[in-house]
């Protein structure tokens, strides 16, 4: 079974806080959490009880349950399915830094503390492995003894901020939503997506070999013999796991690594293209227009000012 590619993805998850918020609240309460395309959001309990219903799906949190929301999807979080929500923006909110705030709700009725944030990641197989993750997933940590600490900080630093509580917040937190990822993939065994084909003996196979060189003049006839199939079988295979065909992912993953090199300077555009298997920088001028819509050097100009507009919007969010 070839799981180095989900402990790649793990480790490599380029995890970044977009926003974290402790709430004191008291029922009845209930929030709206916008759709946060391009980030996680989960939601840690400390003290008391919540119901988070992401579409269809529905779960009741207890003190030491973790909710993570994979693929940043618009939900409800409330302390009973019957209350309504208000949109999280409209809450009033007191903010501790420009990342971390606190909210509260007080209904006067039962107590509840969460801790909530949603963060963003640039690791190449997150997204790939967030597709492949149902719509809410929910770990408890009450039985993990290291999870348990974990939880216990978290909680006391929410209660009591200090000088750098936001930072051991947001460490801790990332744990958790690694950790829940984690448990997830040990106990589900999903029949198609990426994980699915990460765990093919086959098709595992193939991808491990493309993963470790990317650059190589990879075809449909050298990823199957990787695999130890005829060319027709594990294009078939491939495809039936995937809902793509084999060079569609390879051309997909290539760009995709091909803008984390882009946007993150450093090299020049006949290295990178050399890296993700272009003989030459027009050849791959070209793959990179028709796949990303401009240049490399466009991408790389919008990508720095779409981060300047991030940090502008959060400030006014926030503030």
């Amino acid at each position: 079974m070839h799981t180095d590619l989900l402990t790649a993805a793990l480790q490599d998850f380029g995890m970044t806080g977009v926003f974290y918020a402790v709430s004191d609240l008291a029922a009845p309460w209930g929030i709206d959490m916008p759709p946060l395309p391009g980030t996680m959001i989960f939601h840690l309990v400390t003290e008391g009880s919540a119901v988070v219903r992401v579409g269809d799906v529905e779960c009741r949190l207890e003190p030491g349950d973790v909710a993570l929301v994979p693929r940043g999807t618009g939900h409800l979080l409330a302390d009973s399915p019957d209350t309504p929500g208000t949109p999280l923006f409209d809450l009033p909110r007191e903010e501790l830094t420009d990342r971390y705030e606190r909210i509260r709700i007080d209904g006067g009725g039962t107590p509840c503390r969460l801790v909530c944030g949603a963060v963003s990641f640039s690791g190449l197989g997150v997204a790939r492995l967030a597709r492949t993750l149902p719509p809410v997933l929910v770990t408890s940590g009450a039985d993990a003894g290291w999870q348990r600490a974990a939880l216990d900080v978290i909680a006391a630093e929410s209660i009591t901020p200090r000088p750098g509580s936001d930072v051991v917040t947001a460490r801790l937190a990332d744990v958790l939503v690694v950790q829940t990822i984690r448990s997830w993939l040990e106990e589900s065994s999903p029949r198609q997506g990426w994980v699915a084909a990460v765990r093919d003996p086959a098709v595992g196979a193939a991808l491990a070999a493309f993963h470790a060189e990317p650059h190589q003049a990879w075809t449909i006839e050298s990823l199957a013999k990787a695999a130890g199939m005829s060319r027709s079988a594990f294009a078939a295979r491939f495809t039936d796991l995937m809902d793509e065909p084999v060079m569609a992912y390879v051309t997909s993953w290539r760009m995709d690594l091909a803008a984390r090199l882009v946007r993150g300077g450093g090299l020049s555009l006949g290295r990178i293209a050399t890296r993700v298997g272009y003989r030459s920088e027009a050849a791959f001028n070209r793959a990179f227009r028709r796949w990303h819509g401009c240049t490399p050097g466009a991408f790389a100009r919008r990508g720095a000012a779409f981060q300047e507009q991030i940090g502008r919007d959060e400030t006014a969010v926030t503030g």
